[in-house]
């Protein structure tokens, strides 16, 4: 009896341990993971959001699933995937200021501005938050308003995946490929609280705008927060999935540790 009683005193300690811990790591990417497709399954035309707030989005025009970095991944031959009607995942990010925008792509074609992310505002008129190749294969975006900036010291190439990262927070935009800081440019732009966005994966401003020809994209992510060079290389080497499993086994092998100092 006082076994028993010993043994769920324990796991009753155990669970509240655990729990404080996520309380008060305020910092966690899962807290901050807005929308998340990893594109490994396509339900008819539906991509489950893997973040679970069900901004699911959809596969319209050409495009099926291929082999990507981590699992499977949506190849676009003139079709994109898009999050609509438009929703208030947005709000998070206007309120925090910060955002990260993630993606890994593979350009089969590439001829004028190839869209890989964009985020479009009902209240914000054009090009709010964009991920892009400009005709000269250089990394170019827009951050919370349409001020356009790029990097000429960069430039992609056909047939090759790239993990492209931009990270904002009012102050600047920075670019981030494959784990690397390739550059940044000034913004000084305090992000407005945009009340509803929508999605497009593989276009650049609208659905008819600014296309991939042939492209595949894989792992797309969108943060409220401005994650480091180290998350974003984590997030690069382990996916998604694989960083929060780490931070997990993490926080419970220090709960094990602060429960064996109170004994």
């Amino acid at each position: 009896m006082l076994r028993n009683l010993f043994l769920l005193g324990l796991s009753a300690m155990l669970i509240f341990a655990v729990s404080f811990t996520y309380a008060v790591e305020e910092d966690d990417i899962e807290d901050h993971i807005e929308v998340y497709y990893s594109f490994d399954k396509l339900n008819g035309k539906t991509f489950k959001d893997d973040s679970g707030n069900g901004n699911d989005a959809e596969l319209a025009g050409n495009g099926k699933l291929v082999d990507g970095q981590f699992g499977k991944a949506i190849h676009l031959d003139g079709g994109i995937v898009q999050m609509t009607p438009a929703n208030d995942f947005i709000v998070p990010i206007g309120e925090n200021g910060q955002i990260t925008m993630e993606a890994w792509f593979y350009l089969n074609q590439h001829a004028a501005y190839d869209g890989i992310i964009s985020i479009e505002t009902e209240s914000g008129g054009c090009c709010e938050f964009r991920t892009m190749v400009n005709p000269n294969f250089n990394p170019f975006w827009d951050a919370a308003h349409h001020a356009d900036k790029s990097l000429g010291n960069f430039k992609f190439e056909l047939e090759e995946w790239y993990h492209y990262v931009l990270v904002a927070d009012g102050v600047d935009g920075k670019i981030y490929v494959n784990g690397e800081f390739i550059g940044s440019q000034p913004e000084n732009f305090k992000f407005p609280k945009f009340k509803k966005a929508a999605i497009y994966i593989g276009a650049g401003e609208n659905p008819n705008v600014h296309r991939v020809e042939d492209a595949i994209i894989d792992e797309v992510v969108i943060y409220s927060k401005a994650l480091t060079e180290e998350q974003i290389k984590a997030s690069m080497e382990l996916s998604v999935p694989g960083v929060l499993a780490v931070e997990a086994k993490d926080k419970l092998a220090v709960t094990w540790g602060q429960l064996k100092e109170s004994f």
